[in-house]
């Protein structure tokens, strides 16, 4: 859950009702929901599960700073799921129980935080509404597009229910909302990295930053891959193979061929550094692994923590050849825009000024030689 409130607490606060999921902390926000929906239960519950299963497809995002939901448990009249934050940083659970009742649905809904919480900037109603919400609404339905109307909505002491704050791009949070100081508080990298995963298939990147060894004016069939090596004399585990080409015709092919190198620095953070492999290791430059999933395809790519503020647009890194770029890969070459959309809010979320990105143009591609070590 996004951003609580710590508050000092003066008298005992009433625990969610019994109906609600259960959390590890006796104070938390909730918010409960009841809802009819102009359809049958069997199509709400089949349009719920459509779009938590979409957005592994790019079907569908959490229009809510793009949380992830996963389904924990169905049964024929109830549904319970799990909603991480964008910054993966909180946990909220949810239930809905559904019941036919002349040819509407009627909907009972709560969702708890996992985490000790007060205010919660609307996060557990968001959590509940962009599951069945309409496109009258804003929302974009996968399967059945039909009207919700919310007969009563309950949050809990300091919790809020504000509908425009679901459709907000922008994580509310005590360490990333407008950076003070670069990098933010907190700033780290993937946690639990399958390194052997992520160098499995070639990547596509999407969007860049400018640094000087690869300016805009490359942002065109952009693409890195990468193959386990033995261990060099200078330490690098990894051959790197970068593809660029000209955005102006007739597109001149910048390509690294087998000239880079990387040293694994920390495994399980995905924290490596890259350079020419003739240079020893302290030459080399971070390369670090900030989001990484291979079920939804992509991965956050930096040059190290970004240092360097652009005041209330966050924080960047440098743009010369060590401790500089950002990149969005996807597994797909096709651009997928939900997608990278989903990847820039994570961006924005670690503290990023989303300025500094470009798109590549990744259409009308030809396909270039895998590389070979």
């Amino acid at each position: 859950m996004k951003g609580f409130l710590r508050l000092a607490i003066s008298a005992p606060l009433v625990a969610a009702a019994a109906d609600c999921p259960s959390s590890p902390s006796a104070v938390h926000a909730s918010c409960k929901v009841s809802v009819t929906a102009n359809a049958p239960c069997a199509q709400v519950m089949a349009e719920m599960k459509a779009r938590v299963d979409g957005q592994s497809t790019g079907q569908w995002h959490d229009p809510h700073n793009n949380g992830t939901y996963s389904l924990l448990d169905g049964a024929q009249d109830s549904l319970d799921f799990q909603r991480v934050t964008g910054n993966k940083k909180y946990t909220d659970k949810l239930r809905f129980d559904f019941k036919d009742v002349g040819g509407q649905c009627e909907i009972s809904g709560c969702s708890a935080s996992q985490v000790f919480s007060i205010a919660d900037f609307s996060t557990n109603y968001c959590n509940l509404r962009m599951l069945y919400c309409s496109s009258q609404d804003g929302c974009h339905p996968v399967k059945f597009d039909f009207n919700a109307k919310e007969t009563d909505v309950e949050p809990s002491l300091g919790a809020g229910k504000t509908p425009s704050d679901c459709l907000k791009m922008t994580e509310v949070s005590q360490d990333f909302l407008a950076p003070t100081q670069c990098p933010p508080a907190g700033f780290d990298t993937v946690q639990d990295f399958d390194l052997e995963k992520f160098i499995e298939k070639r990547w596509y990147i999407q969007q860049q930053m400018a640094v000087n060894y690869l300016p805009a004016s490359q942002n065109r069939c952009v693409y890195a891959e990468y193959q386990l090596r033995e261990k060099s004399f200078w330490g690098y585990d990894v051959s790197v193979h970068n593809h660029a080409e000209e955005v102006a015709a007739p597109h001149k092919v910048h390509d690294s061929g087998k000239t880079l190198c990387a040293k694994v620095v920390d495994k399980a953070r995905g924290k490596l550094e890259v350079a020419p492999c003739f240079l020893p290791t302290v030459a080399a430059g971070p390369y670090w692994v900030l989001d990484y999933s291979e079920e939804e395809g992509y991965a956050l790519i930096s040059g190290g923590a970004p240092k360097e503020s652009a005041g209330a647009a966050g924080c960047r890194t440098g743009t010369g050849t060590n401790g500089a770029g950002l990149w969005i890969f996807t597994r797909q070459q096709k651009r997928d825009e939900a997608l990278v959309q989903k990847v820039r809010s994570i961006a924005k979320n670690k503290g990023f000024d989303l300025s500094v990105l470009n798109d590549v143009d990744q259409s009308d591609c030809s396909e270039a030689v895998a590389l070979a070590v």
